[in-house]
């Protein structure tokens, strides 16, 4: 059965072999913008919460498709459910912290979930240009193409990240 975002339902014998590292964020390591939110998911989650990038991480956790893994955060709870951009904070803020997951709650009202996903979609679309160049990225990955610059799109295509990764 395959789940919102690609993900798909993980066996019984896929969540067993994950379990003792659930549960899971995964933020692409290749981004310097990402790396520096999932240093602070680390420290916000006091180790309640396992935080590794997806290009370590990804091979546990067979049933969530690089593809979505690469185009937002992702959380892949104790029961393996897969929650991704705007939902994976609000997740990851209720399983760490108990005020600010209680104000997380928000996130499910109408409305609120339409608008912070959208916030998210920005804000992950210019993640590159909000890191800089300034040699943070040493693959090159944290470089969008000059086509999509062209275009005013500060994200690259999954195809071309790949050739990164």
């Amino acid at each position: 059965m395959t789940l919102a975002g690609g993900a798909r339902r993980p066996t019984p014998a896929e969540l067993a072999a994950a379990a003792p590292d659930l549960p899971l964020l995964l933020y692409d390591g290749d981004c310097a913008f990402c790396s520096a939110q999932a240093e602070r998911a680390r420290r916000l989650s006091g180790g309640r919460v396992r935080v590794e990038p997806l290009q370590i991480a990804l091979e546990r956790v067979p049933w969530l498709p690089r593809e979505e893994a690469l185009r937002a955060l992702q959380l892949v709870d104790r029961d393996g459910r897969t929650y991704a951009g705007a939902g994976a904070i609000a997740r990851l803020l209720r399983l760490t912290r108990p005020v600010l997951g209680t104000l997380a709650l928000a996130y499910h009202l109408p409305g609120v979930r339409w608008l912070a996903e959208r916030a998210y979609a920005f804000v992950a679309a210019r993640r590159y240009a909000i890191a800089g160049s300034g040699g943070a990225c040493a693959t090159g990955a944290c470089a969008p193409p000059r086509a999509e610059l062209a275009n005013g799109h500060g994200s690259p295509r999954l195809e071309d990240r790949d050739r990164h990764a």
